[in-house]
């Protein structure tokens, strides 16, 4: 079985800046995936070498420095001890590590990217807990990554449903055709994060849709597409794991967050 691109699937991507693949992962995948999840977040949260130091970077998320383990940890800014995502976290778990070379992943990547030796540049876990996990403002990727990725117009990210997600548990929300729009206004804030979420009062949003997923699917997107995605007002979790893939041999967020956290601690004993 191949798992390139149909021309079905790149009209759609070119036309719309994403597509979904139904079921790509089983049932006995996405369960291995959700334990090794679980399980990383409860030993993050419990490691002695956290730096602790959290800063509210937006309206949707209070952010914790990378510690020695290079991860940012992403709290509720409603309640800054609850989680809401890491990033980058796979390589704590042997198993999500291994599952960034599933054929899944790496030959539809192959054709995205437009390379056949493709690779992580970054992963990210979201939480969106039953009763109220938070939403992210309306955004591209471009912005976030224009500094830390080497080449972040090849950025390509494949988002994955660990849980069932609907418009009630906060599923992701698209603009179809947004990837090809040139003028994409970004909100004047003093927090930098917070300067990149796509300005609501200036850009028509009226567009967006939801995308409905089940447990297994995965949503294909490029670093120019605006999305969004609600707070989860159900009694359901709603979690997603993001890999997003670049070229082969560039540098990595994880790179990035570990030089970062070296940056720290030489600042804090000087």
């Amino acid at each position: 079985m191949t798992h390139r691109l149909t021309a079905a699937e790149r009209t759609h991507y070119e036309r719309d800046g994403y597509f979904v693949r139904r079921r790509v992962f089983d049932a006995s995948e996405i369960a291995a995936m959700s334990r090794a999840v679980e399980t990383v977040c409860r030993e993050l949260v419990a490691r002695k070498d956290r730096t602790g130091r959290k800063v509210q970077v937006s309206g949707y998320s209070v952010f914790e420095q990378p510690g020695a383990a290079g991860v940012v940890i992403k709290w509720e800014p409603a309640d800054p001890s609850r989680l809401k995502g890491l990033e980058p976290f796979a390589h704590l778990d042997a198993y999500l590590t291994d599952i960034a070379s599933h054929p899944g992943f790496v030959e539809p990547m192959r054709d995205l990217v437009g390379c056949e030796d493709v690779a992580l540049f970054t992963e990210k876990l979201n939480l969106k807990r039953a009763h109220g996990g938070a939403g992210f403002a309306a955004h591209r990727d471009f912005p976030y990554w224009e500094q830390p990725a080497e080449k972040p117009h090849l950025l390509v990210t494949a988002w994955v449903a660990l849980d069932d997600a609907d418009a009630d548990n906060g599923a992701l929300e698209v603009l179809p055709g947004s990837h090809l729009l040139t003028d994409v206004p970004n909100r004047q804030s003093e927090r930098a994060f917070e300067s990149f979420e796509v300005d609501e009062t200036r850009f028509d949003t009226s567009r967006m849709v939801t995308v409905p997923a089940r447990a297994g699917d995965v949503i294909f997107f490029g670093p120019l597409l605006v999305h969004r995605s609600g707070s989860n007002q159900s009694d359901r979790d709603r979690r997603a794991l993001l890999y997003t893939y670049q070229p082969a041999g560039l540098r990595t967020q994880l790179e990035n967050t570990r030089r970062w956290a070296e940056v720290e601690r030489a600042r804090q004993s000087s």
